[in-house]
């Protein structure tokens, strides 16, 4: 493929960005476009008295660039290519450019065999533009499918050392920043365009298109049907690596995940336990406490009972008493006077108060076998009741 000859044809596949730049520029902010026409005549005397200046300076940077060139394509060390890209993702989504993933030697070498120009992008995660421009300039879709197309797009963190030797070649003194450089073996490498501070999504795909079309003839293609197999070849490869390393990342998002939803899933069981074992507690407390309240209360009874139980009278001496003989179920025996007139309550209190019987208050009834009575009625007198001296009372559990 002749370039020199095929100049044209870049500028037949970079015309329909042409018209995406449009539909960028209409996407700009009004208020910044105010601005900028607020500050238009002060710009433009400021560049007239100061056009010779500027240019000088211009001219300075990129000769001092190109002089430090040679020195910047000295290797760097491949520390961690892939925790910058994947803390640049976790910062500002996956919406972005091709990064290369290798070092900066390795993505110069890959622009020349792909015949392509090289872009860097030095980010600064502290500056106070860097996130307007990730995420409204470089997550642009045209100048995504531009750049993946036409050129070799190397990023590095001025907070690695890489990347801060890059700033300090390049002479970087705001950001964003970006520049082509010309990766031509056959002449000296050059550094074609440099974006710096804030620009727009369409004045940087402006500039890729133009300086792909103004400096095509730099690119020098594949040699041979051999070498074009070697760049297939190693773009492929480079595919595939960046295919795996994004499925081993999607893989390890997905174990991560799982695995917290795992730990969630335990942490609710722990604290579902810890609920109902506290729940638990509360009401075995509860239930020991009210056992405890009820034997208060049917102490105090008992006390009250005992308290209360009428002086047994005089079986000899009194008259209108008679003396009953109890038997417990258990096979104790218990013998008490009582007056005829008494009601029966009296002897229900005597059998509440024994303390080493096999019954509980309230829980039984009496019975007389001859002839065969049952009394559960405590507000009957013995007499009433038809029960006589010397009768024998079976207490009977009910």
């Amino acid at each position: 493929m002749n370039i020199v000859s095929e100049k044209e044809n870049y500028t037949h596949l970079t015309k329909p960005y042409d018209e995406k730049i449009d539909n960028i520029i209409i996407e700009e902010s009004e208020e910044e476009n105010e601005k900028q026409a607020n500050k238009k005549t002060d710009k433009k005397e400021f560049a007239n008295n100061n056009q010779v200046t500027n240019t000088k300076k211009k001219k300075s940077y990129f000769q001092i660039v190109r002089e430090n060139l040679k020195s910047i394509l000295t290797p760097f060390k491949n520390h961690g290519e892939s925790r910058f890209l994947q803390e640049y993702e976790d910062t500002y989504g996956r919406t972005h450019p091709n990064f290369y993933n290798g070092t900066f030697k390795q993505a110069f070498n890959t622009a020349k065999e792909e015949s392509k120009f090289l872009i860097i992008y030095l980010h600064s995660p502290e500056h106070i533009s860097t996130r307007a421009f990730c995420e409204q300039v470089f997550c642009n879709e045209n100048i995504i499918e531009f750049l993946n197309e036409f050129y070799v797009c190397y990023c590095d963190s001025i907070k690695r050392s890489s990347g801060f030797l890059l700033s300090g070649k390049f002479h970087v003194t705001t950001y964003p920043f970006l520049a082509i450089v010309t990766t031509n073996s056959s002449s000296q490498s050059q550094i074609l365009k440099v974006f710096e501070g804030n620009f727009k999504a369409y004045q940087l795909l402006t500039g890729l298109i133009n300086t792909l079309e103004q400096n095509s003839a730099l690119i020098v293609p594949p040699q041979s049907a051999g070498e074009e197999d070697e760049i297939r070849s190693n773009r492929e490869i480079r595919e595939k690596q960046d295919r795996e390393y994004r499925e081993s990342v999607a893989k390890d998002e997905e174990r991560m995940k799982i695995e917290k939803e795992k730990k969630r899933i335990e942490k609710e069981k722990r604290d579902l336990s810890l609920e109902l074992e506290r729940l638990e507690k509360e009401r075995q407390l509860e239930i020991e406490k009210k056992k405890i309240e009820k034997k208060e209360r049917q102490k105090r009874v008992m006390e009250d009972k005992r308290r209360n139980l009428k002086p047994e009278p005089n079986y000899k001496t009194e008259e209108g008493v008679i003396r009953l003989r109890v038997v417990f179920p258990d096979g104790e025996k218990l013998s008490r006077s009582f007056k005829k007139q008494w009601e029966m309550k009296n002897l229900f209190d005597l059998v509440d108060v024994q303390e080493n019987n096999s019954i509980k208050p309230e829980k039984y009834y009496f019975v007389k076998n001859y002839p065969k009575t049952s009394f559960s009625v405590k507000n009957i007198t013995f007499e009433n009741a038809g029960i006589q001296d010397g009768d024998t009372l079976m207490v009977i559990k009910k």
